[in-house]
């Protein structure tokens, strides 16, 4: 029995995933590596669970070095340097600047970081003339977006009950909604299943209004909490919108990880996804229900494929 710990609750040998149930290289979409002597450990959890291409928020500065030591094994979403994230007109051109040097450096992706703590801290979102700017230098050069734009549901009762600052859920969308319609022509990553697994309905319609506009399954805590809740309602959402789902798990990578804290992410990933388990997850989640749950949704084998591995070579153009 292994030790104990915040990503292993159960105990659980991480050396042994789960049979696979599809023969597919996973791509992960969503990641977070940021320092090259810090990544041995997460690339040797993601190739015992399948990972064969990770795509990650890289900060710019260790880019050339991690690609030097992993190689084709990661690609990178160009990210501002957010140590030094402020509001003005020279971190404007900062970020349209590093923009460029990530795409001279192949990357196809940009992320646009909006979560409600952007309105308490610099009032920002995408409608931004700020923001705005960049997206659209973003657009120029040809770059494809992801985006984080809600939290948790749950948060709304906690860290976001005024609504004053920080405006209702539903508020967070609508400057979603305007990048879809006035950038049409590129595809809209919805980071954390659109931050909207709470509400698939909301997110079905999101998904039949803009046909650019797909999602990722990262932030395994938060989206292992809410699959579990309503189990049959995601499998028949995935099954349905099988094309417009990517497989990410949101591991950041740094000095404090170890081992398992990367495996658990995939080991829960994979048990939920592949598996029809019923039972506690071995990730502690503060926001859950005690003991936190997982409940597997057992997705064909062909759909599967799709969240896995296919859906990123089509939409993103990855050659595994």
């Amino acid at each position: 029995m292994a030790a104990i710990s915040e990503a292993n609750r159960l105990g659980l040998d991480y050396r042994r995933p789960p049979a696979a149930r599809v023969d597919v290289p996973i791509i992960d979409v969503h990641t977070h590596v940021q320092l090259v002597q810090h990544a041995p450990k997460y690339f040797e959890a993601a190739r015992l669970y399948g990972v064969r291409r990770t795509l990650s928020m890289t900060p710019l500065a260790e880019v050339d070095d991690i690609r030097r030591e992993f190689g084709e094994r990661i690609e990178f979403i160009a990210i501002p340097n957010w140590r030094k994230f402020e509001k003005t007109a020279t971190f404007a051109r900062q970020w349209m600047d590093d923009l460029e040097a990530f795409r001279a450096r192949g990357a196809r992706l940009c992320k646009f970081w909006m979560a409600p703590r952007m309105r308490e801290r610099l009032r920002l979102t995408l409608d931004d003339a700020w923001v705005r700017e960049v997206v659209r230098h973003a657009h120029g050069l040809g770059y494809d977006f992801m985006v984080h734009i809600a939290d948790p549901t749950v948060w709304w009762s906690r860290q976001y009950a005024d609504t004053a600052v920080f405006g209702t859920k539903t508020d967070q969308y609508a400057q979603l909604r305007h990048l879809l319609t006035d950038f049409g022509d590129r595809l809209v990553i919805g980071a954390h299943m659109g931050g909207c697994v709470e509400e698939l309905d909301f997110l079905s319609e999101l998904l039949e209004r803009h046909p650019n506009y797909v999602i990722d399954t990262s932030a395994t805590k938060w989206i292992v909490r809410e699959v579990a809740r309503q189990p049959e309602a995601v499998r028949a959402f995935v099954t349905h919108y099988a094309s417009r789902v990517l497989f990410g798990s949101d591991l950041v990578v740094g000095d404090k990880y170890d081992f398992d804290h990367y495996a658990s992410r995939y080991w829960a990933q994979r048990m939920m996804w592949e598996s029809d388990y019923r039972g506690e997850s071995p990730i502690d989640d503060p926001d859950a229900s005690q003991p936190p749950q997982l409940a597997g949704v057992a997705l064909p084998a062909d759909i599967l494929a799709q969240v896995y591995h296919h859906n990123a070579v089509r939409l993103l153009g990855i050659d595994v």
